[in-house]
């Protein structure tokens, strides 16, 4: 028989089948919790005797009832998205969310994994954009479930972690559409090429010959970033027929500054961009743009989360690829365009 003095909290979650945290909402009368597991936990703790009152140190483990997510940069539109799925999955469950911004800078990247413990939280979605080096052993080290939500790039098989992200590299589908409708002369607008620069490489993979001068590189992803660019573009002797923008803020900034500087898109300038966010459908013209399926990304690596914190049974990391797919609107295409397709 098994003492009821040696019994901890953690030996009730591992019979149940569940987390700590799940095992504390039950004592504690949280929400986050179903009545049936809720039931059953406590059926559990009355068979082994279990007393709270014996095992005050194993309640702190895992009690905060948080999930940090920590992101990019939120002024980035998608990141909204994002934080807002992330938010209500969690909420759902009866956790708050802490945010961090990390400005994709390979530091505070670092910094976030070396340091989570800090922010009391019971685990950590991520959503990294330098991807340094340490990154991934950091990451199997960590004493904290996490969740990457991960952007193009190719992540070890043997990351301990859960990841969500995409089936395809969206930048090629941009490529694929403004080479579809004829356009030849195509540029490249982004940030840092070390940023996000899988959407560059699709780019520069898709071009028989690269023409250095049609690709240029901001200080970041802003619409400003965007209007540099179409000045930059307007300068050549010879302007490109189409721009792929490495995010939709940039692709609207050079929209804003082209209306400005006379230039007809899509007539003079087809432009496309990616992550499909809220802004992309209100400007004029309203802008091609690859979906990167944000809000899906963000609940689902949410919700894989909190189901490896509160459940001890999941073991498996799991793998999931959404599918992105582009969304053809007026910055690239004429009417023209819905008539004969």
């Amino acid at each position: 028989m098994t003492d009821p003095k040696k019994v901890t909290i953690a030996d009730v979650a591992k019979k149940a089948g569940v987390g700590i945290a799940t095992v504390s909402r039950a004592l504690n009368n949280q929400e986050g919790i179903s009545a049936a597991t809720k039931e059953r936990i406590l059926e559990i703790i009355k068979e082994m005797g279990f007393s709270p009152n014996t095992s005050a140190q194993s309640l702190k483990i895992r009690q905060t009832s948080q999930i940090a997510l920590a992101v990019p940069d939120i002024r980035n539109a998608i990141i909204p998205d994002i934080a807002w799925a992330v938010e209500q999955a969690a909420k759902q469950h009866g956790y708050r969310v802490v945010q961090i911004n990390t400005l994709g800078n390979a530091r505070l990247e670092l910094e976030t994994l070396r340091e989570i413990k800090k922010l009391h939280v019971d685990g950590l979605v991520i959503m990294p954009l330098a991807y340094p080096k340490q990154l991934e052993s950091l990451i199997n080290h960590a004493n904290l479930p996490i969740s990457v939500i991960n952007y193009s790039k190719k992540l070890s098989p043997d990351l301990k972690a859960d990841v969500v992200g995409l089936s395809r590299q969206e930048g090629r589908l941009v490529m694929e559409h403004l080479k579809g409708i004829g356009r030849t002369r195509i540029a490249y607008a982004g940030a840092p090429k070390d940023k996000i620069e899988e959407r560059y490489f699709a780019y520069e993979q898709s071009l028989a010959q690269l023409d250095a001068s049609l690709v240029y590189f901001g200080e970041d992803f802003s619409f400003e970033t965007g209007r540099m660019a179409a000045n930059y573009f307007y300068s050549l002797k010879h302007m490109p027929d189409a721009i792929y923008a490495v995010n939709d803020m940039i692709a609207i900034g050079i929209v804003n500054r082209f209306k400005e500087l006379g230039v007809r898109v899509p007539e003079d300038v087809a432009i496309a961009g990616i992550d499909n966010n809220l802004w992309a459908t209100v400007t004029t013209p309203q802008i091609t743009s690859v979906s990167i399926m944000g809000s899906e990304v963000g609940r689902l690596a949410a919700e894989l989360l909190l189901k490896r914190i509160q459940s001890a049974s999941v073991t498996e990391y799991e793998r999931v690829e959404f599918e992105p797919r582009i969304i053809v609107r007026e910055s690239s295409v004429t009417a023209n365009y819905y008539t004969s397709n």
